[in-house]
């Protein structure tokens, strides 16, 4: 099965197969070789990471609230009284699963960015859910909760749906792939492409995208705003590949998914760090991942 992936795959791209890095071959090569696994916890829990990022001097999302128990759960109406938007996610949890955008909020009814209405109860559950370790494999978890960050005005004109972030793989230290993820009505405004978002293939050496996919057909405007996508620049593209690789040179691991939103307010910041970044974004940029890591020298 493998090897069919690896055909169809390196047949999207110039070149030989060869150029395409596997799923086996990162394991191997980039993940294990590079990022010892007594610190996988830095970046399979967000919380620690953001305690890692911030003593480097990263700019990091803040942290409203956190439910670690099921007595906290059970104050839920009091702990969030006076917060109308929010975010919450489990600590560890990978993918974008559990992640909960609250984009709305009328006395006990929360609104989602894709119009899904909850009660306090549905939240309630929600919450006690990411605390059981539904989204973690069973282990127990603690929910966070941090401010709905607003886009700057270059990601809102690409959605206004959710927050666009950006996926920059890292190895050594060196920025190796890029691409932004874009929410649609589709993927309930949460930046994740199994779920529907849109990937978006950023240059490297200067922010510009140059091609845009929605579950792997190629498109050059979002589906449901008719916004233009492709042939734009990134704002700030040059912060961003600093941060990253401040953030790096912080960290014991060396290969890794960096991902970044841009906040109207607060500019840059590092959402979370992921230490098995999936390979679509290959996909996304028709580069594959090996030969670009091996024109940089870090393959």
């Amino acid at each position: 099965m493998m090897r069919g992936w690896r055909d169809v795959l390196a047949g999207l791209f110039q070149g030989p197969g060869d150029e395409v890095l596997g799923m086996n071959r990162r394991n191997v090569e980039f993940i294990l070789a590079r990022n010892p696994r007594k610190h996988f916890a830095i970046a399979d829990d967000k919380l620690l990471a953001k305690e890692v990022l911030s003593a480097a001097g990263v700019p990091v999302s803040p942290t409203l609230l956190t439910f670690s128990d099921f007595f906290e759960v059970g104050q839920i109406a009091e702990r969030l009284a006076g917060h109308g938007t929010f975010a919450i996610k489990p600590a560890r949890g990978h993918g974008g699963i559990g992640i909960l955008i609250v984009a709305e909020r009328t006395g006990d009814v929360f609104t989602t960015p894709g119009g899904r209405q909850l009660g306090m109860d549905e939240l309630r559950k929600h919450v006690a859910d990411i605390v059981f370790g539904v989204f973690s494999l069973d282990h127990a978890d603690v929910a966070i909760v941090e401010p709905r960050l607003i886009p700057a005005p270059f990601f809102a004109d690409l959605s206004s749906l959710g927050l666009s972030d950006v996926r920059i793989i890292m190895c050594d230290e060196v920025p190796a792939l890029a691409m932004i993820r874009v929410p649609t009505k589709a993927s309930d405004g949460k930046a994740n492409l199994h779920q529907g978002a849109l990937g978006l293939a950023v240059r490297i050496d200067d922010g510009r995208i140059m091609r845009a996919q929605l579950k792997g057909q190629e498109v050059d405007r979002h589906p449901d705003t008719g916004a233009p996508l492709v042939g734009r620049t990134v704002p700030a593209w040059d912060d961003m590949l600093a941060i990253c690789r401040k953030a790096s040179a912080a960290l014991p691991l060396k290969y890794l998914g960096m991902d970044l939103v841009v906040d109207e307010t607060r500019g840059p910041l590092v959402l979370e760090i992921n230490v098995r970044p999936g390979l679509e974004i290959q996909n996304v940029n028709r580069v594959g991942l090996r030969g670009r890591l091996r024109t940089l020298g870090v393959a």
